[in-house]
């Protein structure tokens, strides 16, 4: 997989939005959907922001370095998770079908293709990280994190450890500045599923402080992988 755009230089000259995705928005496109918020839509969604970055290069994507980092660490977990949940399922119904076969039902129920649908998810995300710039973890903005962490901003909290969420913010917030620098005028959109480090209230909104932060910016944000689609700007597949 080749790279879309060769750099920042060049997603601000083609002025096409951009898409800034955390950890959490990238694995959802591997988890199981056994989960709630994992079905048809949100993988047509994926799928479609997929086309989008890699084949149509209509989007842009800069991933931080740190969210890669954690993405090497979480993969094999999330890609286990996914295959032991399904062949739960499988195995289940299987027993279910031999109940309903004792009273007298022949068994009707094949699920085993589920299984192989899983690399064909991870696929998904694979050639979005394939395509996307990476932007690199500095000294300075390592900096810039710890300071936000000491302060308690989104999406710091008390009692917790967030400088890697922290991280994450602050080099999507360096890459916003200087897209804007370059005279980007397109929608840039931060997505995480992470709500609640970012969301607060009734009903949930995002921070004032971050809100006003990504204001500054013009940055959207998404929670989902369908409302990343919408952001973007990309079809309804």
């Amino acid at each position: 997989m080749t790279l879309a755009y060769v750099s920042l230089e060049a997603i601000a000259q083609a002025n096409v939005p951009v898409l800034l995705p955390d950890t959490c928005i990238l694995l959802d496109l591997l988890r199981s959907p056994r989960r709630e918020n994992v079905d048809g839509n949100a993988m047509l969604a994926g799928k479609t922001i997929r086309d989008g970055i890699v084949e149509s290069e209509m989007i842009g994507c800069v991933i931080a370095e740190q969210v890669r980092n954690e993405l090497n660490d979480n993969l094999p977990t999330v890609r286990e998770d996914t295959n032991s949940s399904l062949g739960k399922l499988r195995d289940e119904i299987a027993r279910i079908d031999k109940w309903s076969e004792a009273l007298g039902e022949a068994s009707q129920t094949q699920i085993g293709h589920f299984l192989t649908r899983v690399p064909v998810a991870e696929g998904v995300m694979t050639d979005i990280l394939g395509a996307a710039l990476t932007h690199a973890t500095t000294p300075d903005l390592t900096y810039r994190a710890i300071t936000r962490v000491t302060q308690r901003r989104t999406p710091a909290k008390l009692g917790k450890d967030s400088t890697k969420d922290c991280v994450v913010v602050e080099s999507y917030l360096e890459v916003a500045t200087m897209l804007r620098d370059l005279g980007h005028t397109g929608n840039i959109v931060f997505a995480s599923s992470n709500t609640t480090e970012f969301l607060s209230g009734t009903p949930r909104t995002l921070n004032t402080d971050i809100e006003n932060e990504f204001a500054a910016l013009g940055i959207k944000y998404s929670r989902a992988l369908h409302e990343t689609r919408y952001l973007l700007g990309l079809p309804q597949a």
